[in-house]
């Protein structure tokens, strides 16, 4: 088995996190929600970390230093790449941050890449790190999570068998504080893309009243103030005919939830529960749980997996750096729209 060697640039909570134990040693280990986690999980040796902040460095030996007792701090990522030889590289700093680091790690000779979402915030940056990528044939993966949930996973075994008819509509909520459409909006609207499978033909929205000036271009400051990255609605058409709702607001209650409206049923993936409604005979309907499997990974650990299976088979990744683009895209047009009054700005998206 080749035994990988990896390195995170940004040790935050996603990027350095550590679980806690699960409550009996029988049920083995908890899913980890972190790139340390997802690496461990998998028997990947992180052999360095970056971050500006050396307490940060510091608290990951601490966190980590039973399974990596050996691993190396820096504070310039250009000098990490320099010094190690990387297989795998994490990118987990602050949203607009992304692109440089990816760039130079392709020309560094890092084999794969798992970058946070958004991929970026600019359409231009976005195009340079897949080009990057592409040029050297290096998988990019982006970590919109919810393409690794069980749950998700089953809603788009079961839309795309046809079970309930095809898909027609979709409901999209995130609300609360933490309702940043670039920090976390982007898993909602990444969420939408996922199920609609096509390319998105126009969007139309506002952002929310405290935020109604923004502008038509990313202003915020990575992900660090939520009162910085906007809130709003949009109306997103698909080439396939499909419509999506999406509400991130933070003036409602905290909430993720996803509804996908069919010709005979609908699916609601919930933040706790998720179960799918059937059309019965004398227009009738029944609701029951979504049918649930039983899984040995999930989230980042899965993610990781699939990075590594990408490096050794050159396949096609559940979350590339193309469906990272085009979740950006959408919320960028929503930041146009929202500019030009609510106007429907068509596709294909450039910078404003």
């Amino acid at each position: 088995m080749t035994k990988y060697r990896a390195a995170i640039v940004g040790l935050t909570g996603i990027g350095a996190g550590r679980s806690a134990l699960a409550p009996s040693p029988a049920l083995g280990p908890l899913m980890p929600h972190s790139h340390a986690g997802g690496y461990a999980h998998n028997g990947v040796e992180v052999v360095a970390v970056c971050d500006l902040r050396p307490e940060l460095i510091e608290d990951f030996r601490r966190r980590w230093g039973d399974v990596w007792p050996d691993v190396r701090g820096y504070s310039d990522y250009r000098r990490l790449l320099a010094d190690e030889h990387i297989d795998l590289l994490s990118v987990a700093t602050p949203d607009h941050r992304h692109a440089q680091i990816v760039v130079d790690a392709t020309e560094a000779g890092v084999r794969g890449i798992f970058c946070e979402k958004p991929i970026a915030t600019t359409i231009a940056d976005a195009d340079r790190m897949i080009a990057a990528c592409a040029d050297r044939g290096i998988p990019l993966q982006v970590d919109h999570t919810r393409r690794w949930y069980p749950d998700y996973v089953t809603a788009k075994r079961i839309m795309q068998s046809g079970e309930i008819g095809p898909l027609c509509r979709i409901v999209a909520t995130l609300s609360g504080p933490r309702a940043m459409l670039f920090r976390n909006g982007t898993h909602l609207v990444d969420a939408v893309c996922y199920f609609a499978d096509a390319d998105p033909i126009s969007v139309a929205g506002l952002l929310d009243d405290e935020h109604a000036d923004y502008g038509p271009r990313y202003q915020g400051d990575g992900g660090h103030d939520p009162a910085e990255d906007p809130g709003g609605s949009a109306l997103v058409c698909f080439a396939n005919g499909v419509r999506a709702f999406i509400n991130a607001s933070k003036r409602t209650m905290r909430h993720f939830e996803l509804e996908l409206w069919a010709e005979h049923g609908r699916i609601r993936l919930g933040a706790d529960s998720s179960d799918i409604a059937r059309l019965e005979p004398g227009d009738r309907h029944s609701i029951t749980p979504l049918p649930r499997n039983y899984s040995t990974r999930s989230d980042l650990a899965a993610a990781v997996a699939e990075l590594i299976g990408l490096v050794e088979n050159g396949s096609v990744g559940t979350s590339t750096g193309e469906d990272g683009r085009r979740t950006l895209s959408i919320i960028l047009g929503l930041l146009q729209s929202n500019a030009a009054g609510g106007t429907p700005i068509r596709f294909p998206i450039a910078d404003a």
